[in-house]
C-alpha cells in the first residue's frame, strides 16, 4: 500500500518518539492513504511560511497487522470514541500497540467530539451523529520497530502552497469561542500566569489569528496542541 505523510521536511528515516502528546490516537508516526489528507496537513496554516513536503512511503499493511500487535478501529463506534478521549485527555492507552488503523477526525467529526468532550451532548447522542460519518484511513504508527523494518521510504514532492489547499473551513463559531475559553484556561495553568496575562497571550497569537481565519484545518486540532504551537510561539518571540 502507498501511504503519505505531510510535513515541512523530508522524513526519509522516521521516528515514533517525535511525537506530541494529546494526539487523537496517540504518540506516534502518522500516515494516510489518503493523499489530499496528507497535502492538507502538510499545507495547513501553521506551515505557511515553511516548506511543504509530501513524503511518499510503501507500507505492506496486512503484514504488519499478522506481525505486531495492532487495533483496528472499522467505524466511528463506542469504542473508537472511548480511545480517542482518552487520547486527548493524554492517558496511554495507545502505548500498548504497535500499530493502530482508525478514522480520522475531519470538520462535522470534530464538532460532536467537542461536544461530547464538553458534556453538552450524550455519549448516545454522539455516536448517534457520528453514525452518519463514514470514516477515512488513518495509520498511528508507535513502533519505531515497525518503521524500521516495514516502512519504505519512496520519495518526498515538494508541495507549492500557493496551489494546494488555500481554503478555509468553516467551523461552529460557537464551538470555537468554547474552545477559546479552555485554551486560555490551559494557557493560565501551563505559564502560572493570570487571566489576563494568558488572554493577551493567546490574542496576540499567529494561532488565534489563524483559528479566527478558519485556515487550514487547524481548529480541528486537540486544545492540548493548540496551546502547545502557543507557547511555542511565545518560546521564539522570546529568543529560545
Amino acid at each position: 500500500m502507498i501511504v503519505y505523510h505531510g510535513s515541512t521536511v523530508e522524513v526519509d528515516h522516521p521516528i515514533s518518539a517525535a511525537c506530541r502528546p494529546n494526539l487523537d490516537f496517540g504518540k506516534g508516526f502518522y500516515l494516510t492513504d489518503i493523499r489530499e489528507q496528507a497535502e492538507r496537513w502538510a499545507c495547513r496554516a501553521t506551515n505557511r511560511d515553511k516548506q511543504q513536503w509530501l513524503n511518499i512511503y510503501s507500507l505492506d499493511v496486512d503484514k504488519v497487522r499478522k506481525k505486531y500487535k495492532s487495533l483496528r478501529f472499522s467505524s466511528y463506534d463506542d469504542t473508537w470514541l472511548d480511545f480517542i478521549m482518552a487520547c486527548r485527555k493524554g492517558e496511554d492507552v495507545w502505548a500498548e500497540y504497535d500499530f493502530i488503523e482508525e478514522g480520522i477526525a475531519d470538520d462535522r467529526v470534530f464538532n460532536t467530539i467537542d461536544l461530547y468532550l464538553q458534556e453538552l451532548i450524550s455519549k448516545e447522542e454522539a455516536l448517534k451523529r457520528l453514525s452518519f460519518e463514514h470514516p477515512n484511513n488513518q495509520f498511528c504508527v508507535v513502533s519505531q520497530i515497525v518503521l524500521d523494518q516495514e516502512l519504505h521510504f519512496i520519495e518526498a514532492l515538494s508541495l507549492r502552497s500557493d496551489l494546494v489547499f488555500n481554503r478555509k473551513i468553516n467551523a461552529n463559531e460557537s464551538l470555537l469561542q468554547m474552545k477559546y475559553a479552555r485554551i486560555v484556561d490551559g494557557l493560565i495553568e501551563r505559564l502560572k500566569v493570570n487571566r489576563v496575562h494568558a488572554l493577551d497571550v493567546f490574542y496576540m497569537s499567529e494561532t488565534y489569528r489563524d483559528l479566527v481565519d478558519k485556515k487550514g484545518d487547524l481548529h480541528c486540532m486537540s486544545d492540548a496542541y493548540l496551546i502547545d504551537e502557543i507557547v511555542l510561539e511565545l518560546e521564539r518571540n522570546q529568543g529560545y
